[in-house]
């Protein structure tokens, strides 16, 4: 089992590019020792007799065909939506 101190804490919060307190630290540090401790109860559970499930799903997946598709009423979908230029439709940008 992992050892949960607080230099384990303290690297991780270097890691994470975080700064805390001395009390987030302790609770932190009991959070992980609580989440290890469940994970060390879950190890207790027979599952010898339990087939792998490697996926959730059990019913193959199909793919449709890529295919294009036009569309009746372009015009009515520009126009749901606040701004437009130029015949095409404005989004807010991403930025970083």
């Amino acid at each position: 089992m992992i050892k949960i101190n607080l230099e384990l804490v303290k690297s991780l919060e270097e890691l994470a590019k975080l700064q805390l307190e001395a009390q987030e630290r302790e609770d932190m540090l009991e959070d992980m020792r609580e989440i290890l401790g469940y994970m060390e109860m879950l190890n207790e559970v027979d599952v010898t007799e339990i087939e792998p499930m490697y996926t959730p799903i059990e019913e193959a997946v199909f793919l449709r065909e890529d295919v294009n598709q036009s569309f009746d009423s372009v015009e009515n979908i520009r126009q749901s939506f606040p701004k437009e230029m130029n015949g095409h439709i404005l989004v807010p940008g991403i930025h970083a």
